[in-house]
């Protein structure tokens, strides 16, 4: 499944690549770190982010992310150490900027997120998966007309369990739009 998902992503980044003269095309690669919280449990795991977007304007815009787990958490549940991991989290915002100047934009993104973590204990692992709706903001800051960092916190509500994540990630610009 992650290579399916990592050769996805390849795909998303080649493809927004070769259109960039059709549009205002960007892609991201960075690290994430989400806090998963429900009752009784608060662990922060680790994710490789990728994304995508396409901006329809300098205000509005839209993006696909790619999490996939990089490091675990572990807590102590009786006498067993429980790992938790992130597997993968696949999520489609809407996103609204406001250009502060040119090269700094604020933003809001809402959107929705399905996500499958690994729990783990010596000898089993179960793989719950789900889905919830997401919002978060942030900054862009560019150091010229295509490249910069961006920053972001995210929330999302997994039926029960609560998903923060704060990113920092370089961005990479593709069309004449600007």
């Amino acid at each position: 499944m992650r290579t399916l998902i990592s050769a996805s992503v390849l795909a998303l980044m080649a493809a927004s690549a070769s259109f960039a003269d059709d549009g205002d095309f960007a892609w991201s690669a960075g690290y994430s770190a989400i806090d998963l919280s429900e009752p009784g449990l608060d662990v922060t795991v680790g994710a490789v982010t990728f994304r995508g977007g396409y901006e329809f304007s300098r205000h509005f815009g839209f993006e696909g992310q790619l999490d996939i787990g990089a490091n675990s958490d572990t807590i102590i549940v009786g006498a067993a150490a429980v790992e938790i991991d992130l597997d993968y989290a696949a999520s489609l915002f809407a996103v609204a900027r406001a250009p502060v100047s040119e090269n700094v934009n604020l933003f809001i993104r809402g959107g929705y997120t399905t996500a499958q973590v690994d729990v783990s204990v010596p000898g089993l692992t179960i793989s719950p998966d789900g889905g919830g709706w997401g919002y978060g903001a942030g900054a862009e800051l560019f150091f010229d007309e295509r490249n910069g960092f961006r920053i972001d916190l995210t929330h999302n509500d997994f039926d029960g369990t609560d998903a923060t994540a704060f990113g920092i990630h370089y961005v990479r610009r593709f069309g004449g739009g600007r």
